[in-house]
This record gives structure tokens, C-alpha cells and sequence, in this order.
């Protein structure tokens, strides 16, 4: 493959020991031409269609881009074959020698997408991720900013209070006054620093990010087709780490709103003779003050940091705290970034929020103006819960602002969604008489899920980017498709696994199902081949119906249907 600098020169000239100034260059040919050499590749038969970019446009191209080939390095000849078995671009004699058995083979230009303006959904969703993160950076760093003058300005107050009382006392406190003041200053500028670090660290992924842009940009507008689909795994894996390292700082506890409070020692106003020290100093960093917003679609999902793998003999869980709930009948539960958890009673109209601690909030009705709805949530986003109506009218799926509680949107179904779940910015739900339905967010494109059984009613549903997860209770039974309907693997084990509902799955799509009638919770390996009770009866399991697994906070939630729910660490 041709290497062009700034300067270069016409590839064809040179092979007949001229030296002209190249102006065009062709990726497929991946030859450089000058004026002469490029009129006569637009006439000729076998290059006439050709797309050829100026060598200024060319040169604007990420460098792993313009190394990309259009021509099999084993044999010359130019690519021309897509083999899927072996996710591997080949060339005739490619697919003839070494890949002749392979049944998944298709033309280049059947599984590219259209070349006008280069345009891919993988690229759409690569510069959706790159807006969300760099959205997130901004706003952590203005969040930064704030807690720094914040801190500045509490500095300043608490001085003025230390100073007020120090006149209010005997001068020979004068020491004691200096080293509170001391202390403050200390941990004012210890914490300043550290703040300071944090807004260096995403200054300086921000810049990482714009500079993924602007390669992004230039591989839209100059780029083949073929480079810019195989440029694009390059791009992922950037985005991923800077998407990594966000999220880091996210979860670190980094951007923890930082905040001083100075106490005065209790005896400071009648027993001066006996007071030891001025006061104290506090520093609270339990608390944000950002929230970063994932979009809850395909492309977040892709560059969601990769969690290390397990087996599932080596998960365990250790019990958090119970909850007490003054109701039965409990079909859904989730829990929100903030760490809030939502209950449904099923049918009864009646959403109720607790803080992570346990403590009851609020009770709210889904739909003031309907009766006897209410059976599953679906987190959307840190902010949103999707919930189902279940078999009674209308048929509706409800999202819900969890800080408020309020409804934001109304999704007519025309038919009854009991388990619900949201992945690729489509809701898959269980029916009453056409099994799994999947909606699009329009609501214009709905779909049955090939080979699901015809009544789903009463029945969970999870999903990640590429599987759906569905429980039956009617046959014992867990079965995971992918998105065309094809089943991969179904799990039955009548002792282990009896009537199965809830349904979650973790980070690495480890499963867990809420078994009701053998009373414990089930974790199934993602591709089906193992299973263990990870909680019981003996652990407080009483018909459990519902839970959730928070990726975050690796907390398990699970909801007994008429016995309060259960919090474990996920460990």
C-alpha cells in the first residue's frame, strides 16, 4: 500500500522514473495520482468507478485509516468477500481455499453500508457516545468548579465564625484559635488539590475526546467505505477507554461533593477554663452534585466497560438490609443510580419509593385515572422507570420520572404487557396472547418474537445488547434468544428451578431468576450451561416474585410477592 506524506508524488509517474505532484489519491487502487494520471483512471473501464479524494482531504485521515488495505495481504487481490463465521474480510482465492466450508459468506458490498456520505450506524452511534461523554466531562467539570469555590467561600465564612468567637474569649485561646485555623486551611487546600486533579484528568480526557471527533469527522467525509468499516472497531476501542476512564471517576467517588462544617466544643461558652480545643473541622464527600447520563441504547451499551468475568461458582451474596412493606402482592421493584428503590403491587395502581436505607418515602399512583394496573418496571435511564400495566386496561406502558414520581410519557400498546424490559431503544414485553412483543421507542415498527411461546402472561423478560432472557412458569423453564427469535439455550431443572418469574442479569449477563414455588433465587451462567441457588428459603425467601440487580452498586433487590424484599451485596 502506497504511503503518502504531505508532499508526495504520482505513484504511476514514478514507475516510469518521473517525479510529478500527486493530487488525487485512489483507496482502492491505493495509488497516488497526479492530474494527467487521474483523468485517465476516470475513463478507464476498470477504475472509472472509483471514488479518488484530494491528497489534502486524504491527508486529513487518522493514520490506522489510511493503513486499512483494500487488498488481500496474502494473495494481491482485492477484497471482495465477507466471511461471518470468521468475522474475516477475504479475497476469491480467500474464500475458496480457506474458507471454502464456511456457509456465511456474502459480497462486500451487500454488508457495507450505502457509501453517500459515509454514513454507518456504527459510526452514528460512535459520535453519540462522544457527545454523551464529552456532555458528562463538561459537567463534571463545571460540577468541580462550583464545589471549588464553594469550598473557597465555606473557608471563608467558617474563618469569620472562628474569629468572632476567638474575641468572645480569654486571649489565652489565641493558640487554639491558630489551630483550628490551621486545620481548616489544611484540609481546604487538601482537598482543593485533589479536586484540582479530578479537573485536570477530565480536561485532559476531554481533549482525548475532541480529538477522537475530529478523526471521526475527517473518516465520515474521506474515507472509503470499507475503511471506515473496519476503522471502526479501532474507534471503539478508543471510545471505550476514554468511556472507562469517565466512568472511573465516576464511581471512584471523585466527584463526591465536598463541603467543611466546623463544630465548637460544647463547654466553649460556660467553662472556658476546661476547653482543650477550639473546635473541629468536618469534611462530608458522600454526596454528588452531577449526575452523567448514559443513553440507554445500542451504542452505550457497546462501549460500556467490560467487566471481568466469573464463574458463577465463585459469586456470592451477603444480606444488606431487609425492608419492611406494609402490602402484599409485591411484582416489581428496581433501583435507580441514586441508589432509591421502587416497589409495584401488582394491580392496585401503586408505585412506592424507599430510600437505600429502607426508609419509606412516598406512595404514588401510576395512573390517576385508571384502576387495577401496575405489574413491572424497566429502567430507561438514571432518571427514568418504564412501567407495564399488566392484563388490564389501558394498554399502556407508563415512564416515570423517579425523582418526582410523575408520569413524562404514554406508550399506547394495543395489547397487555406484563414483564417488560428495554435494550436498543426498544421495549420487549410479555403478552397475554402473542408471547414476546418488541416496540420500537416510535412505536411505529412492532414485532412478534419468533419461536416465544403464543401466552406469555405473568411472565418476566430481561435483555442486554444482543439476547433476550425470558422466564416460564408454565414449563419451569428459562429461555434465552437473540433477537431474530433464534433460542441459544434453555434451562429446566424441575428441583432447582420451580416456577420461575423476576428476572435480572449483571454486568457480564450472569441470570438471576426469582423461583416462587422452590423459594430461592437462581444464578445461571450466560450461556446456559450452569446454574446454582444462590439464596433460599433458610435467607428469608418467601415466594419472591421480582428483583433487580444494580450494576453500579452490585446490589441484588429482591421483592417477596406478600413479604417485604431483601437487599444483598453482590460479592
Amino acid at each position: 500500500m502506497a504511503t503518502i506524506d504531505s508532499t508526495p508524488f504520482c505513484d504511476i509517474c514514478q514507475h516510469r522514473d518521473l517525479n510529478k505532484s500527486a493530487e488525487e489519491y485512489c483507496p482502492q487502487c491505493e495509488e497516488a495520482l497526479c492530474g494527467d494520471c487521474t483523468e485517465h483512471h476516470n475513463i478507464s473501464k476498470s477504475t472509472k468507478s472509483h471514488q479518488t479524494i484530494s491528497i489534502e482531504k486524504y491527508n486529513k485521515l487518522p493514520s490506522f485509516i489510511k493503513q486499512i488495505s483494500h487488498n488481500c495481504q496474502e494473495h494481491g487481490c482485492i477484497l471482495e468477500f465477507y466471511c461471518k463465521s470468521h468475522d474475516y474480510f477475504c479475497c476469491k482465492i480467500c474464500s475458496i481455499s480457506a474458507h471454502k466450508e464456511c456457509k456465511e459468506i456474502i459480497y462486500i458490498e451487500d454488508f457495507l453500508p450505502p457509501s453517500k456520505g459515509h454514513q454507518s450506524v456504527a459510526f452514528d452511534n460512535i459520535e453519540k457516545v462522544l457527545k454523551k461523554i464529552e456532555s458528562n466531562i463538561s459537567s463534571a467539570i463545571k460540577d468541580r468548579k462550583r464545589n471549588l469555590t464553594e469550598l473557597h467561600e465555606q473557608k471563608r465564612v467558617i474563618s469569620e465564625h472562628i474569629k468572632d468567637k476567638r474575641n468572645e474569649i480569654n486571649v489565652l485561646l489565641a493558640h487554639l484559635e491558630e489551630e483550628l485555623l490551621e486545620k481548616v486551611s489544611a484540609l481546604e487546600k487538601t482537598n482543593c488539590e485533589k479536586i484540582a486533579e479530578v479537573i485536570t484528568k477530565l480536561e485532559d480526557e476531554k481533549e482525548k475526546v475532541g480529538g477522537v471527533q475530529k478523526d471521526v469527522e475527517s473518516v465520515k467525509m474521506f474515507a472509503s467505505d470499507l475503511q471506515i468499516f473496519m476503522g471502526t472497531k479501532a474507534f471503539q476501542e478508543s471510545i471505550s477507554t476514554n468511556e472507562i476512564n469517565v466512568q472511573q471517576v465516576y464511581g471512584n467517588g471523585s466527584l463526591n461533593n465536598v463541603t467543611m462544617k466546623c463544630t465548637f466544643n460544647e463547654k466553649l461558652e460556660g467553662f472556658i477554663k476546661d476547653i482543650k480545643t477550639f473546635g473541629d473541622i468536618e469534611i462530608n464527600n458522600s454526596e454528588k452534585h452531577v449526575s452523567f447520563s448514559w443513553k440507554g441504547d445500542k451504542s452505550a451499551q457497546i462501549f460500556k466497560p467490560k467487566s471481568v468475568a466469573k464463574s458463577i461458582e465463585t459469586i456470592n451474596v451477603r444480606l444488606e438490609r431487609k425492608i419492611t412493606i406494609d402490602c402484599y402482592g409485591l411484582s416489581g421493584c428496581a433501583v435507580s443510580e441514586s441508589g432509591h428503590m421502587l416497589f409495584l403491587q401488582a394491580y392496585s395502581n401503586r408505585m412506592m419509593k424507599y430510600t437505600q436505607n429502607g426508609e419509606f418515602i412516598s406512595e404514588s399512583r401510576i395512573n390517576p385515572e385508571a384502576n387495577g394496573i401496575g405489574y413491572d418496571f424497566s429502567v430507561i435511564d438514571s432518571n427514568t422507570v418504564a412501567v407495564s400495566n399488566g392484563g388490564n386496561h389501558p394498554q399502556q406502558i407508563h415512564l416515570i420520572d423517579i425523582n418526582s414520581t410523575k408520569t413524562s410519557q404514554v406508550f399506547q400498546l394495543r395489547d397487555w404487557c406484563c414483564g417488560l424490559s428495554y435494550s436498543n431503544d426498544l421495549f420487549i414485553c410479555c403478552t397475554y396472547h402473542n408471547g414476546i412483543k418488541i416496540y420500537d421507542r416510535s412505536n411505529s415498527n412492532v414485532r412478534i418474537l419468533p419461536n416465544s411461546p403464543k401466552s406469555a402472561d405473568d411472565t418476566y423478560v430481561a435483555s442486554n445488547a444482543n439476547r433476550i432472557f425470558h422466564t416460564n412458569w408454565r414449563e419451569d423453564s428459562v429461555v434465552c434468544y437473540d433477537f431474530s427469535g433464534q433460542v441459544q439455550w434453555k434451562y429446566v431443572d424441575s428441583k432447582l428451578l420451580r416456577k420461575p418469574f423476576g428476572i435480572t442479569l449483571d454486568a457480564n449477563s450472569n441470570v438471576y431468576v426469582a423461583c416462587f414455588d422452590s423459594n430461592n433465587v437462581v444464578v445461571i451462567s450466560p450461556d446456559g450451561k450452569q446454574a446454582k441457588e444462590l439464596i433460599g428459603a433458610s435467607d428469608g425467601l418467601a415466594n419472591p416474585r421480582a428483583l433487580f440487580f444494580h450494576k453500579t452498586k452490585h446490589l441484588l433487590l429482591v421483592a417477596n410477592y406478600n413479604n417485604g424484599a431483601l437487599v444483598y451485596d453482590v460479592i
